[in-house]
């Protein structure tokens, strides 16, 4: 079992139903300003192309009426860990919830959490990688580019030895911080844009060094984008061109 230390937020927040669908409508007060905040569930396919048998999925939670990649840019560390929290007690009450009658439709579910929350969300995200488990299914915890100079190498160790999978979101091949990670063996993903691989010279020379890790391109929104993925032979494939975001409920059968 890992044990964290108890730190104390300066948010306090609260649902405002015990339904399901209203737990990710909560509100909070910070900097003496009241904040409320309803997220909507969604999720998209990461369609595996040297394991077609393979049903990924990654988790987002859209922050409702606002630019997602800018509301979670903008987060001080306090509501980082603040709403990390509340979005993984809300995924582990759903799966939990939702299993009991139907069936999970995914082999690996991938899930954001930034360096700034990791500390503070470990026991949620044992949690859900064993609520997961008990169902045949892999967690994968996605590793932001957002403040990496919070990442805690320990942490992330430990909860891999206890079954936690690990990947890097949004990694950069030409001066990504988190580098070291890839080293310490505990990284089984490493997703990046489709960009950063047209930056390559040589990408299929350059990617070698990188063979540990199963590389996810992201963002792939044409058929030049698919020629690069199938040229360098990645794992997976990820954007619009193959499947858009959808509702949650699609990794169900029922």
């Amino acid at each position: 079992m890992i044990l964290t230390k108890p730190r104390k937020f300066i948010l306090e927040g609260e649902t405002h139903a015990p339904a399901i669908s209203d737990d990710l409508n909560f509100s909070y007060r910070i900097d003496a300003k009241d904040k409320q905040l309803r997220f909507t569930p969604v999720v998209q396919q990461i369609h595996s192309y040297t394991k077609p048998s393979i049903n990924r999925y990654e988790v987002f939670f859209r922050p409702e009426g606002l630019c997602t990649e800018a509301f979670y840019q903008e987060l001080s560390d306090e509501e980082a860990c603040f709403i990390a929290k509340k979005q993984l007690k809300w995924l582990v009450r759903y799966i939990d919830v939702k299993t009991s009658n139907t069936n999970l439709l995914v082999d690996e579910l991938f899930v954001n959490v930034d360096p700034a929350a990791l500390s503070s969300v470990v026991a949620d995200i044992i949690l859900l990688r064993d609520v997961l488990a008990a169902r045949n299914v892999k967690l994968v915890i996605e590793i932001t580019e957002r403040k990496p100079e919070a990442l805690n190498v320990a942490l992330i160790q430990e909860m891999h030895a206890y079954g936690v999978l690990f990947a890097l979101d949004d990694y950069c091949f030409n001066n990504d911080v988190r580098h070291g990670l890839l080293t310490e063996h505990c990284i089984a993903f490493i997703k990046a844009d489709v960009a950063s691989i047209r930056e390559l010279i040589h990408p299929s020379i350059e990617l070698r060094k990188y063979s540990n890790q199963a590389l996810i391109i992201e963002r792939v929104e044409s058929v030049n984008d698919i020629d690069i993925c199938l040229q360098i032979k990645c794992e997976g494939i990820q954007g619009f061109y193959l499947s858009h975001a959808v509702d949650i409920d699609s990794i169900y059968a029922y």
